[in-house]
């Protein structure tokens, strides 16, 4: 899976996320890393993609309320172009990736989505050797973590 993270606070960077997914996407077939294109963007040419994305954005809370929908929706049409779950973080705020919200919920989606990609064949059967997808047990993350 490709994940795409971009400032919501510079227009270039959401720009940048056309240029950054052709690159990600056509790695192997421009070996040197160098992907030269025209610059223009075909929405086509994610159309077939099979690769799951996820756009991330950082600093919703840097963005003014006044601002904020223009920006969220010009994100929004970005993340459909790619066929892509779309998340924005307010990085001083943990409720934002809090258990249960929809953005754990997407993030959790997208490494099922990568997992799956990974570990099952195209025609879906099973790769030999992979029993079955190992969850955490019934306590959370934070019962991982030793201070």
């Amino acid at each position: 899976g490709i994940i795409l993270v971009h400032d919501l606070t510079n227009k270039k960077s959401s720009q940048n996320l056309y240029r950054w997914s052709l690159e990600a996407l056509n790695r192997d077939v421009a070996p040197t890393g160098v992907l030269v294109t025209n610059g223009d963007y075909d929405r086509e040419q994610f159309a077939d993609n099979q690769i799951p994305l996820l756009v991330i954005g950082t600093k919703l809370d840097q963005i003014p309320e006044t601002k904020r929908n223009e920006v969220l929706t010009r994100t929004a049409f970005l993340a459909e172009d790619f066929n892509a779950e779309e998340i924005n973080l307010d990085c001083t705020n943990p409720r934002y990736l809090a258990a249960g919200s929809s953005n754990a919920v997407k993030l959790s989606r997208f490494f099922d989505k990568v997992i799956e990609k990974r570990y099952f064949l195209r025609d879906g059967n099973q790769i030999p050797g992979f029993s079955e997808r190992k969850r955490f047990g019934g306590g959370t993350l934070k019962s991982l973590h030793y201070d």
